[in-house]
């Protein structure tokens, strides 16, 4: 196998003494899972973890490979093409239309997008400072707090990737040699019970986010492993049949989050993004995690999500990879401040020359007099219009992973499938949708139709952001609304719209990539999905 092959190569420059160590800085599973050699991994553990402040290095490095997986272009483009919420752009690169239109769903090299590859790589990281931090001299509770960053991110990475392939190979410890490399997956329930053991331990020992203080707000806190830990029990508790137990743990975790007092909605939306208020957007209290970004280390999400042109006005280059459907983007009242997050018109620096965004082209850039270069309008949440920006082509705007308004809505929509449209399912809803838009949600809707109302405000509120494939997937929206939409889109002509070849089921699970099933034989590879039967493709 080529990573044994690789390993076996790197060892004859080390004297014999020197070969367990560096086997332990060997990327986790690199046999197993084709995990990709990295340079940190050749820095010995055994040598290098001897003081508190190494083994915060080693957190570090943590945070940074948490940054480039949970914002990583790829990843949320696909899961927002795998929905009827966006539409694939001018260009065709990175597979826009073939995801757009679900084509080669049961091909294991198809979702090689390398999330599997990276949250593996990232969850070794995790057990390397798991595994040497006993040896560290230093307060238990400092090395606990340490131990709940990593099992944040461990959990974090699990419960992404369980929802995309199901059932994980959960390594206990990092590589400690060339044996005992091929892990089997666990059941769905194994790895459901995993994650949870370690969110709890996080709840146990991370400070909360006033403990931590305005210079550590980017650490992980307590109510974002409580936050974290509520989507885990309510996305169990959907995919086991409405499970009460797991969604009564669920509104209790939520419910910890919002009665805490550490988080409260920010006014005007607008304040959350650095568009428009720039560094005051970064870790207020509407963040529970964020991805740190700045001058040295920059962001490239507002080139992937941003539209096909280069101007001073809007700040970095920016091309379109995919971009808002144009259903959702018309789906927002006038009057909603959220509708103010999108970019559909702007004017060229130094002339009187306007562009503008015309849904009646259906994506077709070029055709009315104001010659919009892109299929969809951009999505402010990762624009950055400074100078700086412009000049260096680094966006200093973070990546909200987890906010106030996500656990709002979570709750809201736990207590109703819980107890029905409750005054408390009523209040966090209308928090969120009146922060936005003066008149509140009918009272009087039934369970069903307030269940609608949740998830509508929902793709109002964190379009683009990655979640929207999660969401209806577990609550069995994902077939219909693709069905409907995207066959809506073929025909009647929108750009780059392809055939819908398939429609998902509830129990739809990604294809483990072919790479990692060739160097491990452990694993075994996803059965085929089945095309959902109630919605006949033509």
């Amino acid at each position: 196998m080529k990573s044994i092959y690789l390993l076996k190569q790197s060892l004859i420059i080390w004297k014999r003494s020197d070969i367990v160590t560096l086997l332990i800085t060997v990327v986790l599973l690199s046999s197993c899972t084709g995990l990709t050699e990295s340079p940190y991994t050749f820095v010995s553990p055994g040598n290098y973890y001897k003081s508190e402040a190494e083994l915060e290095s080693a957190l570090n490095s943590v945070y940074a490979d948490f940054r480039d997986y949970a914002s990583d272009y790829k990843t949320l483009m696909t899961l927002e093409l795998l929905t009827e919420h966006a539409m694939p752009a001018h260009a065709s690169k990175d597979g826009v239309r073939n995801f757009n239109c679900w084509q080669g769903v049961n091909q294991a090299t198809t979702y090689n997008i390398q999330i599997w590859d990276s949250g593996y790589e990232l969850i070794n990281r995790c057990n390397v400072v798991l595994g040497r931090g006993d040896g560290v001299e230093m307060s238990d509770e400092k090395r606990n707090q340490i131990y709940g960053q990593a099992r944040f991110f461990r959990s974090y990475t699990m419960f992404t990737l369980l929802r995309l392939y199901g059932g994980l190979a959960i390594p206990e410890s990092y590589t400690s040699g060339l044996s005992g490399l091929e892990i089997p997956r666990k059941t769905v329930d194994e790895t459901y019970d995993y994650i949870i053991k370690d969110l709890e331990y996080c709840i146990n020992n991370l400070p909360t986010r006033s403990q931590w203080g305005s210079s550590a707000y980017y650490k992980v806190s307590k109510g974002a492993a409580q936050a974290l830990l509520g989507d885990v029990y309510m996305t169990r508790g959907y995919m086991d049949n409405y499970n009460k137990t797991y969604l009564q743990e669920a509104k209790k975790h939520l419910g910890e989050v919002i009665s805490s007092g550490e988080y409260e909605l920010l006014s005007d939306f607008r304040s959350l993004w650095y568009w428009f208020v720039e560094e005051a957007s970064k870790n207020t209290k509407e963040s529970l995690l964020e991805v740190q970004y700045g001058a040295t280390q920059g962001s490239a999400l507002h080139c992937n999500f941003g539209i096909n042109a280069t101007d001073e006005s809007l700040g970095g280059k920016m091309f379109q990879r995919s971009g808002v459907s144009h259903k959702d983007y018309l789906s927002y009242q006038d009057n909603d401040m959220r509708k103010q997050c999108f970019l559909t018109e702007f004017t060229i620096t130094g002339t009187n020359t306007r562009r503008y965004f015309e849904p009646d082209y259906k994506g077709f850039s070029g055709k009315g007099e104001g010659k919009w270069p892109s299929s969809t309008p951009g999505n402010m949440k990762y624009y950055d219009r400074t100078k700086s920006c412009y000049e260096t082509g680094v966006s200093k705007a973070n990546f909200i992973v987890i906010r106030y308004a996500d656990v709002l809505l979570n709750y809201a929509e736990v207590e109703n499938c819980l107890n029905g449209p409750t005054a408390d399912a009523y209040d966090k809803l209308n928090a969120v949708h009146t922060r936005s838009v003066s008149s509140p949600i009918k009272s009087g809707l039934s369970k069903e139709v307030f269940d609608d109302a949740i998830y509508q405000e929902r793709t109002w509120e964190l379009i683009g952001e990655g979640q929207l494939y999660f969401d209806e997937l577990r609550t069995d929206r994902l077939g219909k609304a693709v069905y409907e939409y995207k066959t809506y889109m073929y025909e009647n002509g929108y750009y780059n719209c392809l055939q819908l070849q398939f429609v998902p089921q509830k129990t739809f699970l990604w294809k483990i990539p072919q790479t990692s099933l060739d160097s491990n034989p452990a694993l075994v590879q996803n059965q085929d999905n089945i095309s959902d039967p109630r919605y006949p493709l033509k």
